[in-house]
């Protein structure tokens, strides 16, 4: 079954958590530099995030697409039209093979499918 199987592919080890952990903590200051437009010094972070990523959850991970996202925002911000677009692109494809959307960035547009909602629910995880 599909869903069962990006769900497998979600499920991280003690290494990979890690590894999620550094590469948003990258992001963040990222996108903090960037507010700031500390370019260059933003996108150093969003290269290390995406090389971590890469190495240890793989090309096609969600974390991929929220790295590539931001990255992204940055490279429209700094005229580099043709690699944004690029790097968009591949954000979306990597969303959509994993059908709900996690980035913060993507959470109010997309909905979180209703089963979710609904186990979390009947846990006791929503008000």
């Amino acid at each position: 079954m599909l869903v069962d199987r990006e769900l497998d592919d979600m499920v991280i080890g003690a290494t990979q958590e890690r590894t999620a952990v550094a590469a948003r903590s990258f992001v963040i200051w990222g996108e903090e530099l960037f507010k700031k437009r500390r370019y260059a010094a933003a996108e150093k972070l969003y290269q290390r995030a995406r090389g971590l990523v890469e190495r240890n959850l793989g090309q096609q991970h969600p974390m991929m697409a929220e790295v590539l996202e931001c990255y992204s925002e940055l490279l429209l911000r700094t005229n580099r039209q043709a690699e944004a677009i690029a790097m968009k692109s591949r954000s979306k494809a990597i969303w959509r093979a994993y059908g709900a959307r996690f980035c913060r960035t993507q959470i109010q547009a997309y909905s979180i499918p209703r089963y979710w909602t609904e186990r979390e629910a009947s846990e006791g995880h929503l008000e």
